[in-house]
């Protein structure tokens, strides 16, 4: 169907490809979907961000990353497994994804996802939140290895 790629979104202003179908689990958070500017000069790479629980689904299409994919896997690495006080803040370029970061004294972090898209919409404005928390050692490190190939693609 003209004007829809095989992931079902509407295409935009910018023309772009869809890639594949790898996808990163951060509890009840899910990257998806990546699509990439026609454009080699564009250096962006769009991606589906979607929270999923009982009672809740939000989606949302086209976040953008550079494609060298170094923001938010570069934020989470940087995130001291022997802890912090207070709380690290991390936001996308187009700030429609927002990180908040706290240590706990059990050797875990807690993030608290925030989507809000910055697109105005026909249906309205939005915000969705979820926490999830992980080990900060060796957990940490993998979904940091796992954004990083997500987030991160070849050119060419």
């Amino acid at each position: 169907m003209a004007g829809v790629c095989e992931h079902g979104w509407q295409r935009r202003e910018i023309e772009m490809r869809c890639m594949d179908d790898t996808e990163v689990r951060v509890g009840l958070l899910r990257f998806a979907e990546r699509h990439l500017a026609e454009d080699a000069n564009d250096g962006r790479l769009f991606f589906l961000v979607e929270i999923g629980a009982p009672g809740l689904h939000a989606r949302l299409e086209g976040a953008t990353n550079l494609v060298d994919g170094m923001g938010l896997p570069c934020f989470l690495g940087g995130l001291d497994f022997r802890g912090w006080e207070g709380e690290k803040h991390w936001r996308s370029a187009d700030r429609d994804i927002e990180v908040v970061a706290r240590f706990s004294d059990r050797g875990r972090i807690g993030l608290e996802w925030t989507l809000r898209p910055w697109r105005q919409s026909v249906t309205g404005e939005w915000t969705a939140t979820v926490i999830t928390e992980l080990e900060a050692g060796a957990e940490k490190d993998t979904l940091v290895a796992d954004l990083h190939n997500f987030l991160a693609v070849e050119m060419g």
